[in-house]
């Protein structure tokens, strides 16, 4: 007769049987300190970014501003400002020399020792009769002397231009004008002579000669000046014949 198996306490497993698992709500697993305090943890990461852009930007800026102020890097910049300031504004030696022959030239132009009123400092000057050259061009001016004083007083001049330049030349009566002692300046006309300056074109080595007149009383004596300036030329200086009457 088999014996009978003694009860078991409540809960607990019969001998010989293993312990059946434990019964009850199963155990949240841990987690981190951060996602245990994510409002401290969301304002530390503002925080951190809010650091690293300032510090981005301060550093650029103290890099910018040390450039700029730096004592070394300030004498120098002035230095080599000042110095490419001084080579810029110093003209090359050959624009020196060339500026100097010119004045030179310019003032030789003047230096003859004569003058007369309204006289410009690029002027070629000469007495009555004289051949004045310049550039080339070759012109002659007789003393001014009375000219034919059928329609009114007349003052004429014969002129003889020739061109010994490498350029062709416009040659115009209207290019000589005549100024008198009270310092008036007249036009040339076509009155006084019946042989007047013809306008012309004077190849290179050409010549012409004519007879420039002006509307002028010279009875009265006193000094005249024959001023001629090609009107159709760029180049060469006024030229001026002094006449004391």
């Amino acid at each position: 007769m088999t014996s009978p198996v003694p009860p078991s306490p409540a809960g607990a497993p019969a001998p010989g049987y293993p312990m059946p698992p434990a019964f009850g709500p199963v155990p949240e697993p841990k987690r981190s300190w951060f996602a245990r305090h994510k409002i401290l943890t969301g304002i530390g990461a503002f925080v951190g970014v809010c650091i690293v852009a300032s510090a981005l930007n301060g550093g650029g800026g103290s890099g910018h501003s040390a450039a700029a102020t730096s004592p070394a890097a300030q004498p120098a910049a002035t230095a080599l400002s000042q110095n490419s300031a001084g080579q810029d504004a110093a003209p090359a030696p050959e624009q020196t020399a060339q500026a100097n022959d010119a004045g030179k030239a310019d003032a030789g132009k003047s230096d003859s020792g004569l003058s007369f009123p309204g006289m410009q400092r690029s002027d070629v000057v000469g007495n009555a009769g004289e051949m004045i050259d310049d550039d080339g061009i070759q012109v002659t001016a007789t003393t001014v002397a009375a000219g034919d004083a059928t329609l009114g007083p007349t003052a004429c001049s014969t002129v003889t231009i020739t061109n010994a330049s490498k350029n062709t030349l416009d040659v115009n009566a209207l290019d000589f004008t005549l100024q008198d002692p009270a310092g008036a300046i007249s036009n040339a006309g076509f009155m006084g002579s019946s042989n007047h300056l013809s306008a012309s074109k004077l190849i290179a080595g050409g010549s012409v000669s004519g007879d420039v007149c002006f509307s002028t009383d010279v009875s009265a004596g006193g000094q005249y000046v024959l001023l001629y300036k090609p009107t159709l030329s760029l180049f060469g200086h006024r030229r001026a014949w002094i006449n004391n009457l």
